[in-house]
């Protein structure tokens, strides 16, 4: 077996117990749990927006650097979308609880 199909297998064997973890770690920090008001609403969008930063700018700077082939590039395109959207929404969320918190 090449080193290919070694990491594709140690990925695979992973993913559960990674899975698992997360579960554990939204459960934990009481992601799965309704929020309690807007402002916990607010602020677990802000989260959930930083992780999709953590996780999809790397992702981004990986392939533009490799030059991805031509198949690569929609994954990079939609990897883009959704780090656009993300931000987004965690740039509304972060306004929304700044007005929030500072009434006028």
């Amino acid at each position: 077996m090449n080193r290919a199909v070694l990491t594709l297998l140690a990925a695979l064997c992973a993913a559960p117990a990674v899975a698992y973890l997360v579960y554990r770690l939204a459960r934990g920090l009481g992601f799965l749990e309704p929020p309690a008001d807007k402002q916990q609403e607010h602020r677990r969008t802000i989260v959930v927006s930083l992780y999709a930063l953590v996780l999809f700018l790397p992702v981004l700077f990986y392939g533009y650097g490799k030059a991805w082939p031509r198949l690569w590039i929609l994954f990079g395109i939609a990897s883009g979308l959704v780090l656009a959207v993300c931000a987004v929404a965690g740039i509304w969320s972060a306004i929304a609880l700044w007005k929030l918190r500072h009434p006028e």
